[in-house]
């Protein structure tokens, strides 16, 4: 698995979900985060050097970046390995301690347990 760190998850998001973007979107949409345009097109670098970004066309010195990876398949195998990593692969162990760590209330609870005997369906 492609390892992306917290920083260029900010720009994978802003790509994703683009599907095409510019460096220039890419750094309007991250004016928040104080980072110089530098920094990000740094991180744009790094995601090419790693095959999670590609470039689709080039016209003059703007480049437009589409991603390589699909988001919910980068998800599902950064989860599996927070789950492998944290709990032994025990994935009702997890669900156990995030709904107690986060306080869930008897609707979410109910509404949780629906879906997933849906699933069991």
């Amino acid at each position: 698995m492609i390892k992306i760190s917290d920083a260029e998850i900010e720009v994978m998001k802003i790509i994703w979900k683009r599907k095409q973007v510019t460096s220039l979107e890419i750094i309007q949409e991250l004016e928040g985060h104080n980072w110089n345009d530098n920094t990000i097109r740094t991180l744009i670098s790094r995601l090419i050097a790693k095959k999670a970004v590609g470039i689709s066309k080039k016209k003059g010195k703007t480049y437009t970046y589409v991603p390589l990876i699909k988001e919910n398949e980068y998800k599902a195998k950064k989860m599996k390995s927070i789950i492998t990593q944290l709990y032994h692969g025990a994935l009702d162990e997890m669900l156990l301690n995030f709904v107690d760590a986060n306080e869930m209330s008897k609707s979410e609870l109910k509404s949780l347990l629906q879906q997933i005997e849906d699933k069991i369906k």
